[in-house]
């Protein structure tokens, strides 16, 4: 169990924190073993100017399609958490961004995340992208059509 937050930076400063409860059910999902399927879902926080803080996250659930080296997030359910988090906190918690697993030790992007990203994550504020390896966590944030990975602070 995770007590202290997982923190990143970007190359101008700006922070990207992953709060203990997040990061505890992210790493919940992390495939150990030959067995275990990729898992997917929503970054739900807050940003605060330049900073973004993670505080919770939907999970894999029904309507989602998931396999050892592929998953696709299609349940409802992960609109309802962005929805039910939205409306709790008087809009101050949002959709920041996505995560899923990669049955590796320390993960990094396909050539189908990137080309996915690309298409489907069209914001004007940038996004996180997160990959829970089985060691190790990789973050990005994608500003525009550039995907930035950032550093472990």
């Amino acid at each position: 169990m995770v007590n202290t937050e997982l923190t990143f930076k970007d190359s101008f400063g700006s922070l990207l924190v992953v709060m203990p409860s997040a990061i505890n059910r992210l790493l919940d999902h992390r495939q150990l073993d030959s067995s275990s399927n990729e898992a997917a879902g929503v970054l739900i926080g807050e940003r605060r100017g330049s900073h973004l803080v993670i505080y919770d996250i939907s999970e894999p659930g029904k309507g989602d399609i998931r396999s050892r080296y592929f998953v696709d997030r299609r349940g409802p359910h992960h609109q309802a958490a962005v929805d039910d988090a939205f409306a709790r906190s008087s809009g101050r918690l949002q959709y920041l961004g996505e995560w899923h697993t990669h049955p590796e030790d320390q993960p990094s992007p396909s050539s189908t995340d990137l080309g996915t990203w690309r298409r489907h994550l069209v914001a004007q504020e940038q996004m996180v992208l997160l990959i829970i390896g089985r060691k190790q966590i990789w973050a990005a944030k994608k500003v525009a059509e550039k995907i930035v990975p950032l550093l472990k602070v």
